[in-house]
């Protein structure tokens, strides 16, 4: 994501991050691609790891996970709170392509395996279809999904995470970047 730095964070997009929360930096960026030959369906989940650097063992940080050199954990719920996520549709997304499939109000706290099954059986989602260059604002508690895609379309989506807390103990974000 070097090379895209200064077009991604122009003046007008740090404007909305700090709108949102004005000592927010970057935590984690990840590209998704939806396309004919790499097409998937993600279940009912919340984003609760965070990436590190290291593995720290810390007081409220479980769940270590190491997944080809990248260091995940589940941090304490205030931290996930704390969280927001922008995501930037590079192509149209509509529920014939996977588009995000949410509960709303499901983002009140870290949910259990049995609550998530309870809530997603007795909830209608929302699907939030968006046009390319559409901007989409959520909290990694918010429970979401996607389907795989249905048409021989792309479906290319730049999700950062923000927060505003320092995380305690040494542990550093791995991809943390100031504003």
């Amino acid at each position: 994501m070097p090379e895209l730095k200064d077009i991604l964070f122009n003046k007008n997009f740090k404007k909305l991050i700090k709108t949102i929360n004005k000592e927010a930096f970057l935590t984690k960026a990840i590209y998704f691609d939806k396309s004919p030959q790499d097409n998937w369906y993600v279940s009912w989940h919340q984003d609760v790891p965070i990436n590190v650097l290291e593995k720290i063992e810390t007081k409220g940080f479980t769940s270590w996970t190491n997944k080809k050199g990248v260091i995940g954990v589940r941090p304490p719920e205030d931290i996930s709170k704390n969280t927001f996520a922008l995501r930037i549709h590079l192509d149209d997304t509509t529920v014939k392509n996977g588009a995000l499939k949410v509960i709303p109000g499901s983002h009140q706290k870290r949910l259990t395996d049995e609550e998530i099954k309870l809530i997603t059986t007795n909830s209608i989602p929302f699907v939030s279809e968006l046009g390319a260059g559409g901007v989409q604002l959520l909290k990694p508690l918010l429970l979401h999904a996607s389907s795989a895609s249905k048409v021989q379309r792309r479906r290319r989506v730049l999700h950062l995470e923000f927060s505003s807390i320092e995380l305690p103990n040494g542990l550093q974000y791995a991809e943390r970047e100031d504003l």
